[in-house]
């Protein structure tokens, strides 16, 4: 090692003995006070006794987070004012109290996912499709106003696609993800400084949806907040006059409490297009199905009665109608053919299943711009049949048994119980390693 010249070091007392890998996994809540790497927690998948050269000590700090002092032997360079001791510790009660690290419960870690960050615009479309903008309000005896103010942002989805929501995370650099239920799980940023970076992110790669709406009625109650307006009463009644429009408007105990506050306007979404092919696969991945159909025909030249039809579609609220006539325009089709209304349920469908359109648009679109989590075997078996047809092999009757087998398995038949992404969710339950 070189400071300008060159200095000689000693051989050091742990000279020759094996080397153990660390990696060192961020936690910014699981260690209190300065360290030498602010919130850095490094887990050891050994033994206390292979430790070597280094003491240990864990505490309990609740039943997801461990506290944990490690400390190097000193080494010394030829100066002997010149020493270099490596201590990772934080500023803690009961510094005594020593855990043997043979009696953590590995459940119980919290790690870093090694998930790949994901484009900026992929996350946002798909927050169009999955994200709620909330503003929790509820009393609060200790609070000057009697109400406390708390805003998130939440993504809950199928627990299936947990690995989603880790490179969400990962790329925003803020938020926690956890499981939520026996099949959900959730995606949720409420701290404020957190929230500034959520609040950024959509205003440099903006909503296109409906949703934009929800998010600028959001940030004006977060820049409230900011300001600490929320803990006058003339702020709080700002906030809560903001809240009559996001999402479904006030509870039944805030009507009653604040009968005459007037409902500021929910601001108007244009549709301008879709501003970058990124967002079509994070919006599909949350909101789009791939799927065959297998329909009654009058025969063909080797007497099947059945025909093998590709769908690519995605049904919205009839409020969204835009957003669909966006895509369909980024497709260079027309959309008098490929989208449907319903009047009586309010809803909008863009449905493409020709197969020309499938094979020379979709499919090559999707190839370049990959869908993520689940929803991207569904494509593959999309696919899978899309080349067998394109073969002709769905006029024979080997070809249509094949195509049987990959339906039989696709979108909610897909046993997703015994799948390697159900075995991943479990192995992060567990605490494995991965």
């Amino acid at each position: 090692m070189c400071f300008g010249k060159t200095l000689n070091w000693p051989k050091l007392s742990n000279s020759g003995d094996t080397l153990k890998h660390i990696v060192p996994s961020y936690s910014r809540k699981a260690i209190s006070g300065q360290n030498n790497y602010l919130g850095k927690v490094t887990s050891y998948m050994m033994m206390e006794t292979e430790m070597g050269y280094r003491g240990s000590k864990s505490k309990f700090v609740t039943p997801y987070f461990v506290k944990e002092q490690r400390v190097d032997g000193s080494y010394c360079i030829a100066n002997s004012k010149m020493q270099l001791r490596c201590t990772l510790m934080g500023f803690e009660r009961n510094y005594q109290i020593k855990i043997p690290t043979n009696q953590l419960n590995n459940r119980s870690f919290s790690t870093l996912s090694t998930q790949n960050t994901i484009d900026p615009w992929f996350i946002t479309g798909f927050s169009d499709a999955e994200a709620s903008f909330i503003i929790s309000i509820y009393r609060d005896d200790k609070s000057k106003t009697g109400w406390r103010i708390t805003p998130n942002l939440s993504i809950h989805i199928h627990i299936k696609d947990f690995a989603i929501l880790e490179s969400i995370r990962n790329s925003l650099g803020v938020g926690k993800v956890r499981k939520n239920s026996s099949s959900t799980a959730v995606f949720r940023v409420d701290n404020l400084q957190e929230l500034l970076v959520v609040v950024d992110h959509f205003t440099k790669y903006p909503l296109i949806g409906f949703k934009v709406s929800d998010f600028l009625l959001f940030k004006e109650c977060y820049d409230l907040i900011k300001q600490k307006q929320h803990l006058t009463q003339e702020g709080l009644e700002k906030i809560i006059a903001l809240k009559c429009n996001l999402n479904k408007g006030l509870s039944d105990v805030l009507m009653e409490a604040f009968p005459n506050i007037v409902a500021v306007s929910r601001p108007h979404y244009n549709l301008k297009g879709i501003p970058n092919p990124n967002w079509i696969s994070g919006f599909v991945t949350g909101d789009s199905t791939f799927c065959v159909t297998i329909e009654k025909s009058s025969g063909n030249k080797v007497g099947l009665r059945r025909r093998v039809r590709l769908i690519f579609g995605t049904c919205l609220h009839i409020r969204d109608r835009e957003l669909l006539i966006g895509i369909a325009n980024y497709f260079k089709l027309d959309e008098g053919k490929y989208i449907y209304d319903s009047v009586t349920r309010e809803t909008s469908l863009l449905q493409i299943k020709n197969n020309s359109d499938i094979i020379n648009k979709v499919i090559p679109f999707f190839n370049k711009y990959p869908i993520l989590g689940v929803k991207s075997l569904d494509f593959a078996d999309f696919k899978r049949v899309a080349e067998l047809m394109k073969n002709k092999e769905h006029l024979t009757e080997s070809g249509f048994s094949k195509i049987i087998k990959i339906v039989k398995q696709m979108n909610l038949d897909r046993n997703y119980s015994t799948s390697p992404i159900k075995e991943s969710v479990n192995r992060k339950e567990r605490g494995d390693k991965t």
